[in-house]
Parts: C-alpha cells; sequence; structure tokens
C-alpha cells in the first residue's frame, strides 16, 4: 500500500510539474510572435542582446550557490534551511559586485535605450532574482505549489505585455512584465516556505560557513558559463559583426528554436528522477537510457526535418513579413532540434543523474570552445548563416563528448527507431514538397506532414515503444 501510495504520489508531481511548465511554455508561446511583431526585428534583437547581457551577469550574481543550496535541501530537507539566511546573503554580495559591473558596461553603450534597458531589466533582475523561490520549492517536493506560482507568473507577464506593448517605444514593458511578475510569484513562495518550515527559516548568517558553501558552488557555476557561451556569445558577437537588423533576425529564429527545443526536453526532464533512481543498477539504467534516445529521436528528427521544409511558411506566419529574411537562416538552423536535445539528453541529463560531474564540464566546456571558435571564424565570413551554423554545431559537440563519455550507451545509434523516425521524416518532406504545389497556408502543410509521419511509421514505433515500456517496469 505504502509503494501504490508513493506511486502515485510522485506521479502527481511529475504531472504538476511538466503540466505547468506546458502551460508555461504555451503562454510563451503565445507571447512570444506578440512580441516580435510589434518590437520589429531591430529592437527585438537589441532586446535580446540585453537578455544575453544580463544571462552572464547571472553567473556573477549567483555562481552556482542556488545550484548548492538546492541539493543540500533536497538532502536534508527541513534541516537544511538553515543554510538559507546566508545563500541569500552571499547572492547579496554578488549580485552586488554584478550590479556594479553592469553599470560600468552601460556607461560604455552608445545606445541610449539599451543602456536604459540594462540599468532597469539588468540590475533589477539581478535583486529580484533573490526573491525567487521556485528550486528551494522544488527541493522540499512542494510540487504543486511551485507549479502554481508558475503558472501565475507567466499569465500576469503575458497579461502585462497584452495590455501596454504596442510599438518598439513600449519595450520598457518587457522588463517590467518580468521583474513584476517575478517579484509577486517569489514572494508568495517564501510566505508558504516560512510557514511550512516549523521554525527553521531564520535570519541568523554565519559567515564561517560560506567557504564551505562557496566552493563546491564553483563547480557548478564553470558549467552554467560554458552552456552559456555557447548559447548566448552569438547574440553579442552577431551585433558586433553584424549590425542591429542581422540581430533581430538572429534572435528571433534562436528564440524559436528554444521554444520548441523546450517541448521536446520535457520527456527527459520527467525521466531524470527515474534516471537517477536506476543509476546504480547498470542494466536497468542502460535500458532507460537507451529507450530515451528512441524517443528523442522519434520527436526530434520530424521537428528538424518539417522546419526545413515550412521555413518559408513558418517564419512569416509566426513572426509576420518582415522577418522574412530569417527563412535561410531557419533552414540551416533545422538540425538545431536533433542537436539540441540529444546534448542536454546525453549531457544534462544522463551525466547528471549518474552524477558524473566532470564529464557533464567537459561536454559543455567542449561545446563552449567549439561555439566561440566557430562563431569569431563564420560570423565574418558566411554573415548569418554562418551565426546559425556555429550554433548548431556548438550543440552537436556537446552531444558527441557527452555520448563518448557514456561508454554505457555505446552502439545506441543503432536504436531502430533512429532509422524508421529517418524514413518517416524523408516522406514526409516529399508530402511537403508536393503539397505547397498547390496550398500555401501553413496548417494545413504541417498538418499533412504530421498525417504523413504518423501513419508511414506510427504503428512501428508505438508497437516498439510499448515492448521496451514493458521490458523497463519488468
Amino acid at each position: 500500500m505504502t509503494q501504490a501510495n508513493s506511486f502515485f504520489r510522485y506521479g502527481g508531481y511529475v504531472f504538476s510539474a511538466s503540466g505547468a511548465r506546458i502551460v508555461g511554455l504555451l503562454i510563451t508561446s503565445l507571447t512570444f510572435p506578440y512580441i516580435v511583431r510589434h518590437l520589429g526585428v531591430e529592437m527585438y534583437g537589441l532586446w535580446s542582446y540585453v537578455v544575453a547581457i544580463r544571462t552572464f551577469l547571472d553567473i556573477l550574481a549567483d555562481p552556482g550557490i542556488t545550484t548548492y543550496a538546492t541539493q543540500q535541501l533536497a538532502a536534508r530537507r527541513t534541516a537544511g534551511l538553515d543554510l538559507i539566511a546566508d545563500v541569500l546573503a552571499l547572492r547579496f554580495l554578488c549580485s552586488s559586485i554584478a550590479a556594479i559591473v553592469l553599470l560600468v558596461f552601460a556607461g560604455f553603450e552608445v545606445r541610449h535605450d539599451v543602456a536604459l534597458l540594462l540599468r532597469v531589466y539588468g540590475i533589477g533582475s539581478l535583486f529580484v532574482n533573490l526573491l525567487l523561490s521556485d528550486s528551494f520549492l522544488l527541493s522540499l517536493e512542494m510540487f504543486h505549489v511551485r507549479a502554481l506560482l508558475t503558472v501565475l507568473q507567466q499569465a500576469l507577464y503575458a497579461a502585462t505585455i497584452f495590455a501596454f506593448v504596442h510599438s518598439p517605444k513600449d519595450v520598457i514593458w518587457l522588463p517590467i512584465s518580468i521583474l513584476g511578475s517575478s517579484a509577486l510569484a517569489g514572494i508568495a513562495g517564501w510566505a508558504v516556505l516560512s510557514r511550512r518550515s516549523e521554525g527553521h527559516l531564520t535570519a541568523v548568517i554565519h559567515p564561517r560557513a560560506w567557504k564551505k558553501i562557496l566552493i563546491p558552488s564553483f563547480h557548478y557555476a564553470g558549467s552554467t558559463l560554458m552552456s552559456s557561451l555557447y548559447r548566448r556569445s552569438g547574440l553579442i558577437l552577431v551585433r558586433w559583426f553584424l549590425g542591429d537588423f542581422a540581430l533581430g533576425i538572429y534572435a528571433a529564429v534562436t528564440r524559436l528554436l528554444d521554444l520548441l527545443r523546450s517541448f521536446v526536453i520535457i520527456i527527459s526532464q520527467v525521466l531524470m528522477p527515474r534516471m537517477a533512481l536506476s543509476a546504480r543498477s547498470g542494466a536497468g539504467f542502460s535500458r532507460l537510457a537507451r529507450f530515451s534516445v528512441g524517443v528523442m529521436a522519434v520527436i526530434s528528427i520530424p521537428i528538424a526535418a518539417g522546419l526545413f521544409g515550412t521555413a518559408p511558411l513558418i517564419l512569416p506566419w509566426v513572426m509576420g513579413v518582415n522577418f522574412a529574411e530569417g527563412i535561410p537562416l531557419l533552414k540551416w538552423m533545422a538540425a538545431y532540434m536533433v542537436a539540441a536535445p540529444m546534448a542536454f539528453l546525453f549531457a544534462g541529463t544522463i551525466l547528471f543523474s549518474l552524477g558524473r560531474h566532470r564529464a557533464f564540464f567537459a561536454a559543455t566546456g567542449g561545446g563552449a570552445a567549439t561555439g566561440l571558435v566557430l562563431y569569431f571564424i563564420l560570423i565574418p565570413t558566411l554573415g548569418l548563416r554562418g551565426a546559425g551554423l556555429a550554433f548548431v554545431l556548438a550543440e552537436f559537440a556537446v552531444a558527441v563528448i557527452a555520448y563518448a563519455l557514456l561508454p554505457e550507451l555505446h552502439g545506441s545509434w543503432r536504436n531502430p527507431l533512429i532509422g524508421i523516425a529517418l524514413c518517416g521524416s524523408l516522406l514526409m518532406l516529399v508530402s511537403i514538397r508536393i503539397v505547397t504545389a498547390y496550398l500555401s497556408q501553413g496548417v494545413a502543410v504541417i498538418g499533412v506532414g504530421v498525417l504523413v509521419y504518423v501513419f508511414s511509421c506510427g504503428w512501428y514505433v508505438r508497437k516498439y515503444l510499448t515492448e521496451q515500456a514493458q521490458d523497463l517496469r519488468e
């Protein structure tokens, strides 16, 4: 009975966390086309540039401290709450240093509007992030509370965007909506934590314990920095080499791909707890990991093929005709929908589940080195296409290095689902080419492509996945 109750309880947690993430992504998927259409190419690119700068400063403001605290809370539960005051004190000091760096950086910005966004959003987010309680709620298994607050925050953000953003001059409402909704959700989260902490949550700090917190935290900060380098540095370098308009095109296409990636990797995020649980069982873990590779291939390969075939229809439909110059870039970057989910699966899910933190750092470090070298070589020579190619190859580098560091998965590329997905995607591409000769409606073309893929390989995929799932249960 106890095992059954635990199963249903954790099943509810998975449903709650995944459901909240899906709802949040759906809301973001609605606000994204609205924002790019109303801000325009150049202003959206500049906003993305500000977000990229803020992302790097976040690492200075929180050099892995929250990650360390999250692990300690998960292991010690309420007893670990005595770390919170010290964690917040350290983060406040680091955030103050990051704010000073940001003010100096903003002083060299030649555009007044960009400098204003850097000051408002950059400094505001550094300190609003101190209010965020998401990771602590997850560590204490308050999944339902965290899910509710996530949906609330996204809804407040979307409502503010739709109400106040109507032209490029309204860009200031983007940081206001993000900071305001995040602050309200964070305050509500801390209110719940304080009620359920049973007196363990105090304001007493212990400076002598800070060294013990900082040493392991820097390891996680390094991995985060590597990931940010190959994901975000392209935005900065495109602006430096190609200008603000090219930056807007690049930022919009990469953001669209990142949204699609977020839906795909939900599978890995749901499977990660099970992988961590079975990590000590070699055979069971290997079967689960190979099963995950097959599932990811069945989903990511047709999405990549579909983006390649329908880019001329999807991009103007989602973003408007002003972003039509991004169509060739989207075609070049369609392979990202295979590279990024596989990188997340091998590095962010499997290596992390096994606790191989050095291997995880090596994979992300390899991606960062690959991305930076290719950005500096390909952007000046190939322009936007070079930037897109460097972005995709960096993700492939992470996936390949992580795969090489997982000897128990060697040979998983022979999974029959990969071949089936490739064949089904090829048939889907042929059908898309035929249909686009007669129809120009994006929804209809995508619908036909999906139906062809499902009917061409759906029966085999369902049969194979059912057999594999049955083996995992045994």
